[in-house]
């Protein structure tokens, strides 16, 4: 496992392991760039104090006993996740995360967090939303006869009760894992509901699934 770390150490992406009290016990350079914390200022404190997690649909929570921490006891595979941080400088910073959970019982390692700074999506949305939001204060153009019809009704096949159930969630803000605790059923099948509900609804991501769903009511 070490050998592993020495190598990850010279990633381009940063690179964080903790034990199992989720105190951090390696820290590599591309993480102190990336974040401006050195390692002598992270190796031993808890992770949950230096990435935080602030609230955002799709996003964890960085906390004492997360998800990430309850499936690794398990030895479960995590699927890569978004966290929306801080640097030490105060400024937002989203980060795309990967897991590693070593196989081997005995090793101090209870997982290997690879991240990458993916703010450029956070402009992005911040950008669409912006145009999204302007667009609403234009006028609405003279109703046809052909445009009568209810949007709700005429463009999306109906959802089932359990799909109706996953974007009132969505809705609600709660990403995939967390709406799969909710329900009592795995991520897998949150996954696939999603997919069914885009396909349903006409729309290419969530964000489109969410705003459809407030506009027309649908849950």
């Amino acid at each position: 496992m070490d050998e592993i770390l020495a190598v990850l150490s010279r990633t381009t992406d940063g690179v964080y392991a903790v034990d199992r009290d989720q105190r951090i016990i390696f820290w590599n350079t591309a993480a102190e760039r990336m974040l401006g914390y050195p390692a002598d200022e992270i190796i031993g404190r808890p992770c949950h104090e230096i990435f935080h997690g602030e609230p955002r649909p799709g996003c964890l929570h960085c906390q004492p006993n997360c998800p990430v921490m309850r499936a690794a006891s398990r030895h479960e595979s995590v699927p890569t996740y978004n966290l929306l941080s801080r640097t030490r400088e105060g400024r937002p910073i989203l980060l795309n995360v990967s897991v590693i959970i070593p196989l081997d019982g005995t090793s101090p390692y209870a997982t290997i967090h690879l991240f990458r700074d993916a703010t450029h999506q956070l402009q992005y949305e911040t950008y669409v939303d912006q145009i999204l939001c302007a667009a609403a204060r234009l006028p609405n153009p003279q109703t046809t006869l052909t445009q009568e019809r209810p949007y709700a009704q005429s463009v999306y096949a109906p959802l089932s009760p359990r799909e109706k159930e996953v974007l009132n969630l969505l809705v609600q803000g709660q990403a995939a894992q967390k709406i799969a605790q909710t329900l009592c059923i795995s991520y897998a099948t949150v996954r696939n509901h999603l997919q069914k509900i885009l396909h349903k609804l006409g729309v290419h991501s969530q964000r489109e699934a969410v705003k459809l769903a407030m506009e027309h009511r649908l849950v």
